[in-house]
């Protein structure tokens, strides 16, 4: 069972806190998350990324039929997903090792047979408010964050912006790190001719 709470920002984010809470038949499973979509930013993203898909060029696995092609297509372009949080051993005080950390703020991921085997888990949770709203006032908050942070919407805003060396050089960081070579060049391919 997934569940979240969510906020727009000044920006026109949607702050997602999530908590999926998986009934394993002898056991729950709980994960809280944190995501930020942006509508507005992605639905631009996603039409440069439907012309990369849809090029003639684009090289997906030889087993995968037109069908299920096209599935993945509509997922990948539907999808709002700006940036995100799952571990949130990311947000430990400076001086607070993994283990103090661990001690202090467990229920982020857990197991449980009854949630009362947490001692404190309402003080978690509210600890959990807390760290997620401190998380939320430090990303995705303006278009540089973005740019440093992200790949694809971040060479969308530096064409958008004209900021044409800075693309340059963020296009060949992303395709260094990219998984999908083929991809990225063909992204940037259309990006360059629809903008």
């Amino acid at each position: 069972m997934k569940r979240y709470f969510e906020c727009v920002d000044s920006y026109g984010n949607i702050q997602q806190y999530e908590v999926n809470l998986v009934d394993r038949k002898s056991y729950f499973s709980m994960h809280l998350m944190l995501r930020i979509l942006n509508k507005t930013l992605l639905k631009k993203v996603n039409g440069i990324l439907e012309k990369a898909l849809r090029d003639e060029d684009y090289k997906f696995p030889a087993n995968w039929d037109e069908s299920f092609i096209e599935r993945n297509i509509k997922g990948r372009i539907n999808d709002f997903f700006l940036t995100g949080l799952t571990d949130w051993r990311e947000l430990k005080n400076d001086n607070e090792s993994i283990e103090d950390f661990n001690a202090r703020f467990s229920i982020w991921l857990c197991n449980f047979h009854s949630i009362n085997e947490k001692n404190d888990w309402q003080k978690q949770l509210l600890e959990s408010v807390k760290l997620s709203i401190c998380w939320f006032l430090t990303v995705a908050k303006d278009d540089e964050w973005i740019i440093n942070n992200t790949e694809y919407p971040a060479l969308y805003l530096l064409k958008e912006k004209g900021r044409n060396s800075e693309l340059q050089q963020k296009y060949l960081d992303v395709l260094s790190e990219s998984k999908l070579k083929n991809e990225t060049e063909l992204y940037f391919k259309h990006l360059n001719q629809s903008c």
